[in-house]
């Protein structure tokens, strides 16, 4: 399977979590008319988005390279170009917006806005956000790519500045990123969450086994150097040394 399968599938797996539980709603009074969910009422100021294709084109992607100085993943540029939303899955990191006409200065502005906050010397793209900790943007990290154009998929944490901790891993690469997410969508129990004190002893070997076989789709990332990270929420590290 290639990476850009595993980013059709999260993209398509994500939207219908949010489906199922009806979550595909956005408190945006100008929402574009081509994602309205016309057939759903509004609840209150939340009105209902449908995913649409994607019209993002090659000519975009390029403008973005020129602004980021250097050609963004090949797996991240799959999914610019498969579908327009408004949310996906949050674990770890929420992308942000891809709303049909206004996606690109988003990104623009989130690149542009941040650049002063980054250590010097650094080569960071931000594409969205950092749920657990609400610790700052998730950026690929231009300046430590790989022989084949991915980079590394990383975090700034507002509360770490100037120390070693500042800048922290997620994943070892974009493709990376979109197999693990895929597989958490797509996960029957979140496994993200468990302390072996007060969860159902019956339950608990199902979220022990799910989290290990997360941390071995990214030895390199999310299974190494990231897995701190990944293993801090109620979970005990050495569970999985």
């Amino acid at each position: 399977m290639t990476h850009y399968s595993f980013v059709s599938q999260y993209v398509d797996a994500a939207i219908d979590n949010l489906r199922r539980h009806d979550f595909l709603r956005s408190p945006d009074p100008d929402m574009p008319v081509v994602m309205r969910d016309q057939d759903k009422p509004a609840m209150d100021d939340w009105l209902s988005w449908k995913p649409i294709p994607s019209t993002v084109t090659d000519i975009d992607i390029g403008d973005l390279s020129v602004h980021f100085r250097g050609e963004l993943p090949s797996a991240y540029v799959a999914f610019l170009k498969y579908r327009h939303f408004y949310h996906l899955t949050e674990r770890g990191i929420r992308f942000e917006q891809h709303v049909v006409g206004r996606w690109k200065n988003r990104i623009i502005e989130l690149f542009d806005d941040y650049q002063q906050h980054f250590p010097s010397g650094s080569h960071l793209i931000p594409f969205g956000t950092e749920t657990f900790m609400d610790a700052g943007p998730v950026c690929f990290d231009f300046g430590n790519r790989q022989p084949d154009g991915d980079c590394p998929v990383v975090f700034w944490d507002h509360e770490w500045v100037n120390s070693d901790r500042e800048i922290r891993l997620l994943f070892s690469s974009a493709a990376k990123m979109f197999e693990s997410l895929l597989f958490l969508a797509t996960a029957t129990v979140d496994f993200c969450y468990h302390d072996p004190d007060i969860d159902n002893p019956e339950a608990l070997p199902e979220k022990q086994k799910l989290l290990a076989e997360f941390l071995a789709i990214d030895a390199g990332g999310a299974g190494g150097p990231a897995r701190e990270y990944w293993t801090c929420w109620g979970v005990r590290p050495e569970m999985f040394a």
